[in-house]
């Protein structure tokens, strides 16, 4: 690999991340603003799905996404993007972050269904999802462990 090219793991790590912050935004920070719009879009579950109660809980999963990963993420790719060192801590931690949110997510899933108020039947396309942030964030601390200055050069 000559010096200017990136590994495919940069531009691995580099989508996933720039789709992660679009759907994010539109997703979990939307939701604090206009909940019904992201109803709309698919990206949130209705209340008849999980109740008010568990609106209240979608929002404020969105309001700590829009405070605390939103700004992860956005620093990592710019971060990567210039080959700055510190953009590694930052990958780690979104890294993190994914993996710890979609596992949380999965559970939180599993663990209601049944509760009076809660009626949302998780689809195949949950499970990818969740499936996808749990590799990448699992996958990515391995990675910047391991291979993470290669990123860099």
């Amino acid at each position: 690999m000559s010096k200017g090219e990136r590994p495919l793991a940069f531009w691995i790590i580099v989508v996933f991340l720039a789709i992660s912050i679009i759907l994010l935004l539109l997703g979990q920070t939307m939701s604090v603003f206009q909940y019904d719009f992201t109803v709309s879009l698919g990206l949130q579950e209705s209340a008849d799905q999980v109740s008010d109660y568990g609106v209240q809980v979608n929002r404020a999963f969105g309001a700590g996404d829009t405070v605390v990963y939103v700004p992860l993420l956005i620093a990592s790719l710019v971060g990567l993007w210039l080959r700055k060192r510190w953009s590694l801590v930052t990958t780690a931690a979104a890294a993190g972050v994914s993996a710890y949110w979609a596992v949380t997510i999965a559970f939180m899933m599993a663990f209601l269904a049944g509760v009076p108020g809660y009626s949302l039947q998780p689809g195949l396309e949950y499970y990818i999802f969740l499936g996808a942030f749990i590799v990448f964030g699992v996958w990515g601390i391995f990675y910047l462990i391991f291979r993470g200055d290669a990123l860099l050069r």
